[in-house]
């Protein structure tokens, strides 16, 4: 790479993290998320709160993909402490689109990957963009995320353990055989939750054994339903290995008819 190169992608790469603001509520710039998928990078805000991560496309064109943090130990959500142990919250607007928005949770026991388990939520009805914002005084500080449905959640600026607010959680939990189990991070709010998760994997894509396997739809105070994952997820070959959310049914009107044929309630 040429020192002009280098430096033009460094130029480009500080002002997509300047320019972006995350602390703002705000629809989603498109419905469908058409991104291929390329490398991408991650740089902390100053607060040291939040990373902001970027796709990088072939022109070198950085574009936001999400926000995350890490609870890394030594508290009541993570026990434990030590090399790679976290829970990791990583929020997704990939393509700044509607189709594509959630929580990718994962909880890492230890340094082996093989250990690792995450769990994808996705939030109806989705009207925002997910959005952060930080607050710090002499009695607090508090991380403050807006979930897709506009609901909140609060969360400890250091531990990042979860305060109150549309999401709950309990402790990092592992097998005899040092495996982590699905994230206990649970939906509280008002709308509805889809959730997949797996074992030292991507949670979605469904395509081979996986086609078979169900994810849930949850209400509070509806039962649990159970659909196809290959129903809401695809893996598009043409867009690099990317993964989609079904393009009929990212809408709040046609997710909703398809939770009330599917389910028998609604995302309201």
């Amino acid at each position: 790479m040429t020192k002009p190169i280098a430096l033009l992608m460094l130029l480009i790469s500080a002002s997509a993290f300047a320019e972006f603001d995350e602390t703002l509520i705000q629809a989603p710039l498109k419905e469908s998320n058409e991104a291929v998928l390329f490398a991408g990078g991650c740089r902390t805000r100053d607060h040291e709160r939040w990373d902001m991560c970027y796709n990088i496309d072939r022109d070198n064109y950085y574009t936001p993909r999400s926000f995350q943090f890490y609870n890394n130990g030594g508290n009541v959500a993570v026990p434990n402490t030590g090399f790679s142990v976290s829970r990791s919250f990583e929020f997704n607007f990939e393509d700044l689109a509607r189709s594509d928005m959630g929580l990718m949770i994962w909880d890492s026991p230890d340094e082996n990957e093989s250990h690792g388990h995450l769990k994808l939520m996705t939030f109806f009805p989705r009207d925002i963009m997910p959005a952060i914002r930080y607050e710090s005084d002499a009695d607090k500080d508090i991380v403050i995320v807006s979930l897709p449905t506009r609901e909140e959640v609060i969360f400890n600026g250091k531990t990042k353990e979860i305060i109150s607010g549309a999401l709950i959680e309990g402790p990092m939990r592992q097998t005899a055989s040092g495996a982590a189990v699905s994230p206990d991070v649970q939906y509280a709010g008002a709308g509805v939750v889809v959730e997949a998760s797996a074992l030292a994997g991507w949670p979605v894509g469904f395509e081979g054994e996986a086609s078979a396997k169900y994810v849930t739809i949850k209400k509070k105070g509806q039962k649990t339903c159970s659909v196809l994952g290959k129903d809401l997820w695809y893996t598009d070959h043409n867009k690099g290995g990317n993964v989609f959310f079904n393009k009929k049914l990212y809408s709040n009107v046609a997710f909703d008819a398809y939770v009330k044929k599917n389910c028998g309630f609604s995302i309201y």
